[in-house]
């Protein structure tokens, strides 16, 4: 009894032991095409975008169910203006992953840069309403730059702050709204919010400066406007800035 109480033991172990093997080997290409992108990534954000697009064609080789990779595919297609080809892996990637909110949120910037406005404020509010998206300022944000008008932007860069009010993004776009509206208080106080948390860079400079010399402040206004120039000398906010200089 005993004897084969040990052999049915020692077969159990053995099958127990095969089915951790046979799971292994099934979640082995997931994971390794998991590594593949997080790298296809890291090379994109280098520009390396050779070898980004190898890393993420082999990814999708190892895992042709892997959202991720789909949708990171379809950044590096953006970048390289490939913009019918970034479609195809939103597409695919929605399609595997429709919850993913950040893949809805970068569809939505593709389907802005062509125009698509309904569509790509559908994609942003599709990202939104996810209650488990841990950045919506980041779709509130660009629902607002996506806006047919200039209150509904409004809204959206609100709603954006409301979720993180020192989200720098959010903060600079009401900036730049309040300079168009002529709102010059709220525009400077969006302004120092902003450089109270991150460093000032070109655009930022520049509204500052035309805010400023509105408001009379001088010397905050020149002083904005040599730091625009000394540490963006080729920006186009450097450019505008020189030319307003000259129509003076």
């Amino acid at each position: 009894m005993r004897t084969f109480q040990t052999i049915l033991m020692l077969v159990l172990g053995m099958t127990l032991l095969a089915c951790s093997t046979e799971n292994v080997k099934v979640k082995q290409p997931e994971k390794s095409s998991s590594i593949n992108v997080k790298l296809g990534v890291t090379y994109m954000k280098e520009g390396k975008y050779d070898t980004a697009m190898d890393r993420l064609k082999k990814a999708i080789r190892q895992d042709p169910d892997n959202a991720s990779a789909y949708g990171a595919m379809a950044l590096l297609n953006m970048r390289l203006k490939q913009t019918d080809e970034a479609e195809e892996n939103f597409q695919r990637a929605v399609k595997l992953a429709p919850d993913d909110s950040s893949i809805r949120n970068n569809y939505g910037a593709l389907l802005c840069q062509q125009k698509r406005y309904d569509d790509a404020q559908a994609q942003f509010m599709h990202a939104i309403k996810n209650p488990l998206y841990q950045t919506p300022e980041h779709a509130y944000l660009n629902a607002g730059k996506c806006s047919a008008n200039k209150v509904e932007a409004e809204k959206h860069f609100r709603s954006a702050l409301r979720v993180n009010p020192l989200f720098p993004g959010a903060l600079l776009e009401m900036a730049r709204l309040s300079l168009e509206l002529k709102r010059y208080l709220p525009a400077r106080a969006y302004l120092q919010r902003l450089h109270a948390v991150q460093e000032p860079v070109a655009s930022s400079l520049w509204v500052s400066v035309q805010v400023e010399d509105v408001l009379g402040d001088r010397n905050t206004m020149q002083s904005h406007a040599l730091l625009l120039q000394r540490k963006f000398p080729d920006s186009e906010e450097t450019r505008q800035y020189l030319q307003w200089k000259k129509d003076e």
